[in-house]
């Protein structure tokens, strides 16, 4: 991606809406020249409201095409890829990026366009301003921790990205290798910065204005940037495993989240009102109901967690009932009565949870051979998703002893061609040391997560784990196996279009074709 200093988009609308009620963000950018001079035009903090506000979602609100941007960019990928969600709407006629036709439309734009348009520049301009003096250390360390978030997400979707000279002349893309190192010196920077500004001033709620998200409480920002920090060294587990244990090991002893009061989501906050898009995407739209994954895996636990995550399905005898994913051109009104996303207007949008950081505690102990260490934090875990989702530690307890496995998932729609399957899971919620610790931890992890598709995808490309149903229709890439499912998202469009030498040299970059079914850095199993 081309930029510089002197020629940037950045949407500053948060910036302005301090002083009056704002609605997130927009789908409309407004050119702004960063100069030298220009970080001491507007409110250098209140930047962080942009960053928090489109760090991990394109865009809330109600109208129209923000929510589309979500639902392209966010639901109808990774929330389907990670087998949360399905629908069986006929977008371009059934052949597009649930079927693995990666190129018939734009949806692989957003998340990038997000990332480079909305976030980062908002970060070069807080850089800018902490450069010359206008910025506090603390203030930009939640910067930093925020691009942080940001791009690994995006670096988890596509692998390279034009980060390390993003606003210089010539941006080249680096590998996602050299991007995962960058995050980890980032962070390790925000929390020694952190750490500083605690020591000196223990109560500093100097950000309290503009952060959404904490409300200025630099505790909860150094938890969650060792948190993080976690949640990558586990990602690099299978490819760089010495430094993984060496991450993991410094990020639980710097103090992570350990209490649900902890979260890290996006929700409404002082004059901020923040709208889910997904309500809109269920409701109004009718496209996303639960996928038969999540069916097998709910039901057969009969885990009381349903309820929490789904609504039931609107056909006699009710009961909570998903869709297969990648129906192609199957007709919608077969699944509109299946069960909708238990997800409103008010309801948050979830960064990172205690509930995960148990689990990734859980796979670092079974990396150091610690079981008894993996079983506890697993089982704690699952009783801080109950907590999560508003059950008692008493209905966690008897879960955690139930021996249930996965369900035949039953397409129970009115469509005249049934896509009934066995199920693929096989472990229990109750811990055994049996050889199938991992899968049981990850598949615990994937429902705690719901409804946080990026990570959830992510961890089911790492791991393998929970067995998905694969899609129903053929996969429209031939470099993607139904059964080992998609690795990633292939470049935008609009790169190819604006950028071509840099996505070439890119492509380079990958272990593999600009295709679906390459593998990213991180993804190396055997």
């Amino acid at each position: 991606m081309k930029t510089t200093v002197n020629r940037i988009k950045i949407w500053v609308g948060a910036v302005a809406a301090m002083a009056v009620a704002a609605t997130a963000c927009t789908s409309e950018f407004e050119s702004y020249n960063t100069d030298p001079n220009a970080a001491q035009v507007v409110d250098q903090a209140s930047l962080i409201t942009t960053m928090e506000l489109d760090a991990a979602y394109p865009t809330t609100g109600e109208t129209t095409v923000p929510v589309n941007r979500y639902q392209t960019g966010w639901n109808l990928l990774a929330d389907h890829y990670a087998g949360y969600m399905a629908c069986a709407n006929h977008f371009d006629g059934g052949s597009n990026p649930m079927v693995y036709n990666l190129t018939a439309n734009n949806w692989s734009n957003t998340v990038f366009e997000v990332a480079f348009t909305q976030v980062m520049p908002a970060w070069l301009m807080l850089k800018a301003g902490y450069d010359e003096g206008l910025l506090s250390a603390h203030a930009m360390a939640v910067a930093d921790i925020l691009k942080v978030l940001t791009l690994h997400r995006a670096s988890d979707m596509y692998g390279p990205l034009p980060v390390l000279h993003f606003g210089e002349s010539v941006s080249p893309y680096d590998s996602q290798e050299t991007l995962y190192h960058h995050f980890f010196e980032t962070l390790d920077r925000s929390i020694e910065a952190l750490k500083a500004q605690i020591a000196v001033a223990p109560g500093d709620k100097s950000l309290e204005k503009v952060d959404a998200i904490y409300a200025g409480d630099l505790n909860k920002w150094l938890r969650f940037a060792n948190s993080l920090k976690l949640r990558l060294a586990i990602r690099i587990r299978y490819v760089e495993p010495d430094l993984s244990l060496q991450y993991a090991r410094e990020a639980i002893d710097g103090g992570v989240i350990t209490s649900t009061a902890d979260n890290a989501m996006l929700k409404s906050y002082r004059q901020i009102t923040i709208n889910n898009p997904m309500e809109m995407i269920w409701n109004s739209y009718n496209d996303a109901r639960m996928s038969a994954s999540m069916d097998s895996y709910l039901n057969g636990y009969e885990d009381p967690r349903r309820a929490s995550m789904f609504q039931p399905a609107t056909i006699d005898g009710g009961g909570f009932h998903g869709v297969r994913n990648g129906l192609g051109a199957t007709e919608q009104k077969f699944y509109t009565k299946m069960s909708a996303p238990n997800i409103q207007t008010d309801t948050p949008m979830n960064w990172l949870l205690a509930s995960e950081v148990a689990f990734l505690k859980a796979e670092y102990c079974l990396m150091t051979s610690d079981n008894a260490g993996a079983k506890s934090n697993y089982e704690e875990g699952v009783r801080l998703s109950f907590a999560e989702n508003g059950l008692s530690a008493n209905e966690a307890a008897t879960y955690l002893a139930s021996e249930k496995t996965p369900a035949t998932f039953t397409d129970v729609s009115e469509n005249p061609t049934k896509y009934s399957i066995s199920a693929r899971g096989r472990v229990t919620v109750k811990w055994q040391d049996d050889g199938n610790e991992l899968e049981r931890i990850i598949t615990q992890k994937w429902i705690a997560l719901f409804p946080n598709g990026m990570e959830a995808w992510a961890e089911f490309r790492r791991t393998g784990f929970p067995r998905l149903f694969p899609i129903v229709a053929n996969s429209e890439d031939p470099t993607i196996s139904k059964e080992t499912q998609i690795r990633r998202m292939v470049f935008p469009k609009l790169e190819y279009s604006n950028n071509a030498g840099a996505v070439r040299a890119a492509v380079r970059l990958l272990d593999g074709p600009d295709a679906g079914g390459t593998k990213l850095w991180w993804d190396n199993k055997k």
